[in-house]
């Protein structure tokens, strides 16, 4: 081990080795550089302690200064002196930004890659002043984290502030349940703001434009995504990323595994005929053209291998139908209307949405499936319906019999004189 006077120009002066190589600091002898073949450059701390050497990374060549590392060399010469354990003094020390850090990796890494990991980011990102994710969570104080709350509801609205609070107290969580040596939460405690529950959904004189337009659009997986969401009630993340073996053709089933869902359970839906339709088509084009792939929406534009962005044609979608104010979650809580207004038990909505109901069982939930198609299957008989639309062979098409009747009404409504000619031509067509 080679001793060295730890400058810039001398440590950038050293050559990349074949193996790792460690050298020690003339000034400080407890401090070591060390070199790997990919030239990554290490501050240690290294000393022997009975006998045994111990290493205690201090930071990247870079990241800090030459004397910021002597001096955290000396720091930790001294907590080790003193019989400090300095690995738990150094999980102490971790930031509110590195615990946000930290949280979203251990949820990434325990239920997979979800778009909540990335809006919970990005609100921390974006709300979290600079100077608090830099604090230490010990140094933070319960009156900090409360203004941060009332602040972002007074700027942004209760929806966000309440979300950022839920994800700071999950992550400060996660450190006291992994023994970070955090005795308490600051984001403990502290109510969350009433909001206002949405009740947007397709209403009864929308639904004709509605379908009128989205029959019109150009993009065949944005108008399957559009009908499979609105006649299945299940979240956007879910339908764009659908895959073959959850679709039981035989059963009419379609099996969202828990890893997938928001409660984490298995969700069972019941398919409609018209949905049906949409996966069998699919499935034929897909196999057509020679694509071997398990992603129903596929797409080799996509870095996940499915389709994933349908905001900007349902936003063309609205406009050229004069809807306003309908975001796509509401999608789901239209079947759900429907099949309210149709007397079905709120127990039997809430399976269907794959919510947890302390009124259905996981079991009765999974096996009841003739309820709940026959449910599903009226609301969206009831919506192809009011839309003029029906499934023939070509999938769901315009009811041509039944609009031009519906032309026919308005017209009589408008002039009632024309009724009686009318009834007297159908009953001599029935002669």
């Amino acid at each position: 081990m080679k001793k060295i006077k730890f400058t810039k120009t001398n440590i950038e002066r050293l050559p990349v080795p074949d193996k790792k190589k460690k050298y020690q600091d003339i000034d400080n002898k407890y401090l070591h550089l060390i070199i790997t073949p990919k030239n990554s450059r290490t501050y240690y701390y290294i000393r022997c302690i009975n006998g045994r050497p111990k290493y205690i990374k201090i930071a990247s060549y870079g990241e800090v200064s030459i004397k910021a590392a002597q001096h955290r060399c000396i720091g930790i010469s001294n907590d080790v002196m003193c019989g400090i354990d300095t690995k738990q003094k150094e999980r102490q020390d971790i930031t509110l930004e590195e615990t946000n850090n930290y949280w979203l990796q251990h949820r990434k890494k325990t239920k997979g890659w979800h778009k909540d990991i990335k809006e919970c980011r990005s609100r921390f990102e974006k709300y979290v002043p600079l100077k608090l994710k830099k604090k230490k969570v010990t140094d933070i104080d319960r009156s900090e984290i409360r203004r941060l709350h009332l602040k972002i509801r007074d700027e942004i609205g209760a929806h966000t502030a309440n979300r950022l609070l839920q994800c700071i107290g999950a992550s400060i969580n996660l450190l006291i349940k992994h023994d970070f040596g955090i005795l308490q939460n600051p984001a403990a405690m502290i109510e969350l703001f009433k909001e206002r529950s949405r009740s947007r959904f397709i209403k009864e004189d929308e639904v004709e434009r509605f379908f009128t337009e989205l029959m019109k659009s150009a993009s065949q997986d944005f108008k399957d995504f559009v009908l499979i969401a609105l006649f299945t009630s299940k979240r956007k993340s879910n339908v764009l990323a659908a895959e073959w073996s959850e679709i039981d053709f035989n059963k009419s089933l379609w099996t969202i595994p828990g890893k997938k869902t928001k409660n984490g359970d298995d969700d069972v839906t019941v398919l409609d005929d018209a949905v049906l339709n949409i996966f069998k088509r699919r499935k034929q084009a897909q196999e057509s053209i020679g694509v071997e792939t398990n992603w129903v929406f596929h797409s080799r534009d996509s870095q996940n291998g499915h389709y994933r962005n349908p905001a900007k044609p349902w936003h063309n979608l609205l406009k050229r139908a004069g809807i306003e104010d309908l975001r796509i979650h509401d999608l789901r809580r239209t079947l759900a209307s429907w099949m309210a207004n149709q007397n079905v038990s709120l127990h039997m909505i809430a399976s269907i949405l794959g919510q947890k109901s302390t009124g259905v069982t996981p079991t009765y939930a999974r096996l009841s499936v003739d309820p709940k198609r026959e449910a599903v299957s009226n609301a969206v008989a009831e919506m192809l319906k009011v839309g003029k639309l029906k499934l023939g062979d070509n999938g769901l098409e315009f009811d041509e019999v039944r609009k031009k009747v519906q032309e026919i009404a308005e017209i009589l409504i408008e002039t009632p004189s024309l009724i009686g000619g009318v009834r007297e031509f159908i009953n001599n067509q029935t002669l």
